[in-house]
């Protein structure tokens, strides 16, 4: 990840912000203890995988996604992505890493995976460690021994409790669930574009809605390849004109061929984010679970959205799980964890803020919402090698899995997850 990158977007998105957060020595007494007393509504927020809060997995789960603000609030139940940064020093030393040792030989001890045997929490709870696993390996300091420590745990339990090939394949479609619960329309009111919505057609293939590929790589490069994401979700990028298919279809093969193209009124832009798992076997399965989906209307200025998947909504089978966020943790791009600097002015940046810091005109044209907000094809402050231009094509979920899934088989950390999974008896 490019440092000068990094600052730059914490300046834009993080309040303003002009010194490096890095400079500043960690605040530890802002982490999470799991060993002081919980009152009981703070407990319930954490029985997210059975209904007894000190169940083994939840006690996992606490344990790696609970952090605690410098005020004592409480944060982590409801969050899709660990709060952990790359400078992070939260369950890496002290208290909390002796801690996390301890809930984790208890899990493993006590073959606490046979205790759950829904395929969906199964692989809700892969997918979590799975997460923190990949923060461990990413980098290899500081505290080289505690991170070895930690990931040679959470390898064996991604791996025990694995599902196989089919079971991934028959997990429930959520966006489907969500989008037939009819919580949010399913199209933008003609008198109220800045209404967030989540149509029901996006997947069909013969819509208007229209998945976008890129030669050489994944369309949302940036997004596969960076923290915290670092190839363990497919993400895809869908465009809708409001004039139907051929029209969406000439307006991505005008994004080749015509530089000073700008977007038509109504045109819909959203990137969704899709789980991969890892199988029995070892392999990577794309599932059919979404995790966010970020949706920007024209109008022709833009109007932002962003869905996320809920742990709690989804397993109770009532919708998909997705859920309107309004403000969300800035772990995308960034470095500093502000659980660890109390300095910092609030911890959340609120949308659309947080979206306008890199889908924003450039330059400013008197139409609002043109080409150049839409990062595939600008590519504007994240450029692709050499500086080249995409080469934009309709394409498919099992096209762009199949890119991602081999830039994935090629990163330092699912190596380092390969060679503790051999090590791991069945």
């Amino acid at each position: 990840m490019k440092k000068n990158i990094l600052f730059v977007l914490m300046v834009i998105l993080l309040f303003g912000c002009t010194n490096d957060p890095r400079s500043r020595q960690p605040d530890n007494t802002a982490t999470a203890r799991v060993d002081q007393p919980k009152p009981a509504e703070e407990k319930s927020a954490w029985s997210v995988y059975d209904p007894d809060p000190d169940h083994p997995w939840n006690r996992v789960f606490r344990q790696l996604y609970q952090r605690t603000s410098v005020n004592g609030e409480v944060y982590g139940a409801d969050e899709l992505d660990p709060l952990l940064w790359f400078d992070t020093t939260h369950l890496l030393n002290g208290t909390s890493h002796r801690q996390s040792l301890q809930v984790l030989d208890e899990f493993l001890t006590t073959h606490a995976e046979n205790l759950i045997h829904e395929p969906l929490k199964r692989a809700m709870f892969q997918r979590d460690l799975w997460a923190v696993f990949d923060w461990l390996t990413a980098q290899p300091e500081p505290y080289p021994s505690q991170r070895q420590a930690l990931a040679t745990r959470l390898a064996q339990i991604i791996r025990k409790v694995a599902l196989s090939k089919e079971e991934i394949l028959s997990l429930p479609d959520n966006y489907a669930l969500e989008a037939a619960s009819n919580t949010f329309p399913a199209k933008v009111p003609a008198d109220h574009p800045e209404i967030a919505f989540l149509p029901s057609d996006i997947f069909q293939p013969n819509s208007a809605w229209v998945a976008m590929g890129r030669e050489g790589g994944p369309i949302a490069q940036t997004h596969t390849e960076s923290f915290p994401f670092l190839g363990r979700s497919v993400f895809l990028v869908f465009v809708r004109s409001p004039d139907g298919r051929i029209e969406t279809l000439n307006f991505i093969n005008a994004l080749n061929t015509d530089p000073s193209h700008t977007l038509t009124n109504g045109l819909d832009v959203a990137l969704v984010r899709r789980m991969l798992l890892i199988d029995d076997q070892g392999e990577l399965v794309l599932s059919p679970l979404v995790e966010t989906v970020q949706i920007r209307h024209f109008n022709p200025a833009q109007n932002f959205h962003e869905f996320e998947l809920n742990r709690a909504h989804l397993f109770d089978g009532r919708t998909g799980g997705l859920i309107l966020k309004a403000d969300i943790f800035l772990l995308f791009m960034s470095h500093g964890d502000v659980f660890e600097m109390p300095d910092l002015p609030a911890l959340k940046a609120t949308i659309p803020h947080i979206c306008t810091g890199c889908h924003f005109e450039h330059p400013p044209l008197p139409n609002p919402g043109n080409t150049q907000s839409i990062i595939s094809y600008s590519r504007y402050n994240f450029p692709l090698p050499e500086n080249g231009r995409p080469s934009l094509f309709a394409t498919t979920w099992s096209d762009e899995a199949q890119t991602v899934i081999q830039w994935k088989r090629n990163h330092e950390t699912w190596g380092s997850l390969q060679a503790l999974w051999i090590q791991t008896s069945p």
